[in-house]
């Protein structure tokens, strides 16, 4: 069932949002994904495994987070863009 964008406004903020502000904040830094659970749970969220590895995948796929297998662990990161260098023309 719809509901109206006031009742939206109202609602608590969404996991993807805090999982990638956790990411953002902790840039350097890689995190596995029961560490992420953990965290999630600290701070008042508590998903299984399965909801944040589904978080995790669809900000993946959205290029906010990069993730990379390190000793038989996924170990995931957010995607920091340094900056934007624009095309030079060929000499």
């Amino acid at each position: 069932m719809p509901i109206n964008s006031a009742e939206f406004e109202k609602g608590s903020r969404e996991s993807n949002v805090l999982l990638t502000e956790f990411l953002r904040s902790n840039y350097s830094s890689a995190y596995s994904l029961d560490e992420l659970v953990e965290v999630m749970a600290s701070i008042g969220k508590n998903l299984t495994r399965e909801e944040v590895e589904r978080i995790l995948t669809s900000l993946e796929y959205g290029r906010k987070i990069e993730s990379k297998m390190i000793a038989g662990v996924t170990y995931y990161k957010y995607y920091k863009f340094m900056s934007f260098s624009p095309p030079t023309r060929p000499r």
